[in-house]
Parts: structure tokens; C-alpha cells; sequence
């Protein structure tokens, strides 16, 4: 008569073992595709952040206008200039620094008017401007606005 054998044989291990590498494997690459596409979407909202806040300053001042700028804003370092409104006048500046932050200074003080900003180019014809913003995240796109220093459009 023999004995009964307790546990399991080596077959029965290697099969365990197999299969929980296969499991493992699974959910590490579900973990990878998920740490990935959280990922690339803080980038698009960091993006999305920086071109709001840009924009508002933007297109406030630039519905304000004097006389509509020309020009890039970057960090080589170049700004662009413009005033608005009748004596006391008020100026204004936009600037990039070597930290992305767009700044804008008022008659010299300078202070943050967006995070996360590569550059910003202005053009304009008349009474109406492009603006183009371009986010420093990885793969953002350019935003462009197109702003009028005439509400009522150009006379």
C-alpha cells in the first residue's frame, strides 16, 4: 500500500507559474496604456490652461488697442508693444522667459500672464489681429484668435 503524497508535482507548479505570467503580463501593459494616456492628457490640459489664460489678457488688451501690434513674443528674447487708451496712456508689453511663462508688463510692471507658453505671434490688418499662441507642452497645437480693437468693426 503507498502513501498518499501531499502538495503539488512540478508539472502542476510550471503550470501555475505560467499562467500567472501571463496574468502579470496583462496588467502590466493595461497599467503602461493607462499611465500613458493620463499622461498625454495632463499635457492637453496644461495646454488648454496656458492658452485661457494667455487669451484673456490677449484679447483684453488688444480689443483696447491703440493701434493693433506686429511681431513675435519668445523667449530669444523678443516682445511686442503696444498702448491703449487716452492720456494717462497705458503700455504694454508681452515677453516670453526661458521659463515659458508669458509675461505681460503695464506701464513696467511685469507680471505672469500665462504658464506653459512657447510663443506668441501677432499680426494684423486694419482694425483686425491673429493671434497665434503656441503651448510649450509636447504635441500641443497652436491656438489662433482673431480679435478686433473696433467692436463694432472697422470704420
Amino acid at each position: 500500500m503507498r502513501r498518499r503524497q501531499r502538495g503539488f508535482t512540478l508539472v502542476e507548479g510550471m503550470v501555475s507559474l505560467a499562467i500567472l505570467a501571463i496574468i502579470t503580463l496583462a496588467m502590466g501593459g493595461t497599467f503602461l496604456v493607462a499611465y500613458r494616456t493620463i499622461s498625454t492628457e495632463a499635457r492637453v490640459i496644461a495646454a488648454d490652461e496656458a492658452v485661457s489664460g494667455a487669451s484673456l489678457w490677449l484679447t483684453r488688451d488688444l480689443n483696447s488697442a491703440n493701434v493693433l501690434p506686429t511681431g513675435t513674443a519668445d523667449a530669444t528674447p523678443s516682445s511686442v508693444s503696444f498702448s491703449y487708451g487716452s492720456p494717462p496712456v497705458v503700455s504694454v508689453v508681452y515677453s516670453v522667459n526661458a521659463n515659458h511663462d508669458l509675461v505681460r508688463t503695464v506701464n513696467g510692471q511685469a507680471g505672469t500672464a500665462a504658464r506653459g507658453i512657447s510663443s506668441v505671434n501677432f499680426s494684423a490688418v486694419g482694425c483686425y489681429a491673429t493671434v497665434v499662441i503656441q503651448p510649450s507642452a509636447t504635441g500641443a497645437a497652436a491656438v489662433t484668435l482673431n480679435v478686433s480693437n473696433r467692436p463694432a468693426g472697422c470704420f
